[in-house]
């Protein structure tokens, strides 16, 4: 599949919605939705975040589903809600990272008040079987509130065996 066309199936599998034509190709195993909240400017900013794994052959990748509201206002001083929101995520076998990925979300949650996201995959391709998963954390630092960056990390998905 090229990059696109499976984003869009990681989109849809994300949200829990079957993609005709795919299952033979790969299959996505996700984690369970993470949800935080984050006392922020303004209204706390709700944050849903899962972790899913696309597993074919020999094709593999790792990304993040997240969702949000209560996002703030880039342009207006005080309804910022984040000077860095990135969400890491790794894709590993047998508890070894071998490709990472990343997406900023500073901006985004910043200008938008709710909305949904996928992260770009990190790919590998391997012929090897088993122990295959995404772990993954949130690097974040609230506007005005001193403390700096922080680190949650992120529920991983489940080790397949495909």
């Amino acid at each position: 599949m090229r990059t696109g066309a499976f984003a869009l199936v990681a989109a849809l599998t994300t949200a829990g919605v079957a993609v005709p034509g795919t299952a033979a190709r790969a299959a996505t195993t996700c984690g369970p939705q993470q949800a935080i909240e984050f006392d922020t400017p303004g209204w706390n900013t709700d944050l849903r975040v899962r972790l899913c794994l696309h597993h074919g052959q020999p094709t593999r990748g790792a990304y993040a589903g997240v969702s949000w509201d209560d996002g703030g206002d880039d342009l207006t001083d005080g309804e910022r809600k984040f000077d860095l929101l990135v969400v890491h995520f790794d894709l590993q076998q047998n508890a070894r990272p071998v490709a990472h990925g990343s997406c900023d979300l500073t901006r985004r949650v910043n200008s938008d008040g709710s909305a949904v996201f996928t992260c770009e995959a990190a790919y590998r391709q391997s012929p090897h079987r088993g122990g295959w998963n995404t772990s993954g954390y949130l690097i974040y630092n609230v506007d005005r509130d001193g403390a700096g960056d922080r680190r949650i990390d992120l529920t991983a998905s489940p080790v397949v065996e495909n």
